[in-house]
């Protein structure tokens, strides 16, 4: 029988789930411009406000939450990396020598959903295991238990090919009393600070993207509409099927061209910043059509956005808008589509301004608009290319490109451009 062995800490593979070790992908390209936007807090705010608990919770309330569905493990935030059987099994053989996992960092909603921001891997691994995925899909008491089999144990290889119903009842009690911590981050903390304080959470030197926190802090209804408009072939092809979902940048791309749908470009504020416009964007979103979810009204009450700048867009027309906008750039532009670099040029990445604007203002033209734009199209690439030159508008589309005025003026620019060519 294997002792207790706090070499284990020091020897094991173990690492943390979002470490960057062999088991990862690279991160490196996304097929996106990278502006290094960050977060930052604009407004004083009271630090009264701010309602962080952290908590044990027991295996068995884990497990009871998990079936329930009251832990919300959101497969829209999951990282593309996934773990390798070896390293599900070394969580487990962890918890086997009861030696304690890293802290879970969850949001919860004000029904008590708890929504797992850093910890999704390790959660996914435990329910997969104690309880199995046949047991989650048919609640069939007799499949419990019936999960993955261990492989690659370090300590306890006499256990290698075993499920969790088949190892002795006093290595099951072990898992069972595991006693979990949880960071919770409470619904009444402001929406801004919730944000910077989960971008400052340190995931094995690998900080979340901020469209990964707003995926996890906003799931719903915009979640999902972000997921279905990435998979679209309109999308894919004026990308040039370019754009990669790591970190989720092609999430982020798309809900930039829907937060200027949903909130007209003239309406954005100086003060707001573009993480919080975004965000803005994804509430109102979760909130169609009746307006009354408790993020919704407390956005209002902050004043972070006037009921009279949306545009009351309902979430099949969004849809169908922001297909139209990606066939009209591919129509225009080609495989060049929302791109710096001209016709002659090695294609540039994707340019996240010219997405928005190009998408967005192209989807605004009726058909008859757009049919004499495409009558003239060879005139309008030759003006854009100027453009693309022109000093100002390169600012106003790279390190200004979020300045109230740069946004103001960049769409003008390109609106201007669009007017001008279908007179």
């Amino acid at each position: 029988m294997v002792e207790e062995n706090n070499d284990f800490k020091r020897s094991s593979t173990y690492q943390s789930e979002n470490s960057t070790s062999q088991d990862y992908v690279n991160y490196s390209y996304t097929g996106v411009e990278d502006d290094h936007e960050n977060e930052t807090l604009n407004d004083p705010f009271n630090p009264n406000d701010i309602s962080i608990d952290s908590k044990g919770m027991a295996m068995d309330m884990c497990l009871r939450r998990l079936i329930q569905g009251t832990i919300i493990l959101n497969p829209d935030f999951q990282r593309k990396e996934v773990w390798t059987l070896s390293k599900k099994s070394q969580l487990i053989e962890s918890l086997m020598l009861k030696i304690p996992i890293p802290m879970f960092y969850v949001s919860a909603d004000e029904k008590g959903n708890l929504t797992v921001v850093d910890g999704l891997q390790r959660l996914s691994t435990i329910r997969d295991f104690i309880l199995g995925k046949e047991y989650l899909l048919n609640k069939n008491e007799k499949l419990k238990g019936d999960g993955f089999k261990l492989r690659s144990l370090e300590f306890w290889k006499d256990y290698d090919g075993d499920k969790f119903n088949d190892l002795p009842v006093h290595l099951q009690n072990r898992i069972y009393e595991t006693e979990f911590q949880f960071t919770i981050i409470n619904p009444g903390t402001p929406e801004e600070v919730k944000r910077n304080i989960f971008k400052r959470i340190n995931t094995g030197g690998m900080p979340l993207s901020s469209q990964e926190i707003r995926n996890a802090l906003y799931v719903g209804k915009s979640t999902e509409l972000l997921k279905n408009l990435s998979d679209t072939q309109e999308f894919k092809l004026a990308t040039n099927n370019s754009v990669k979902d790591l970190r989720m940048a092609d999430k982020e791309l798309i809900l930039r061209f829907l937060s200027f749908l949903v909130i007209d470009y003239v309406n954005y504020k100086k003060t707001l910043g573009i993480n919080s416009f975004l965000s803005n964007a994804m509430i109102i979103i979760n909130s169609y059509p009746d307006f009354d979810s408790r993020d919704f009204i407390k956005m209002l009450k902050e004043g972070q956005v006037q009921q009279e700048d949306i545009n009351l867009v309902c979430i099949d027309k969004l849809e169908s808008v922001f297909k139209i906008g990606m066939q009209r750039s591919y129509d225009v532009f080609g495989d060049q589509s929302f791109r710096k670099s001209s016709y002659s040029e090695k294609k540039s990445p994707i340019n996240k301004n010219l997405f928005e604007m190009w998408g967005v203002l192209l989807s605004k033209l009726s058909s008859f608009q757009f049919s004499i734009l495409l009558q003239n199209k060879e005139k309008l690439i030759s003006e854009y290319v100027d453009l693309l030159k022109d000093n100002t508008f390169e600012k106003d589309t790279s390190r200004d490109s979020m300045k109230a005025t740069s946004v103001q003026r960049r769409f003008n620019n390109i609106k201007k451009l669009i007017e001008k060519n279908i007179s």
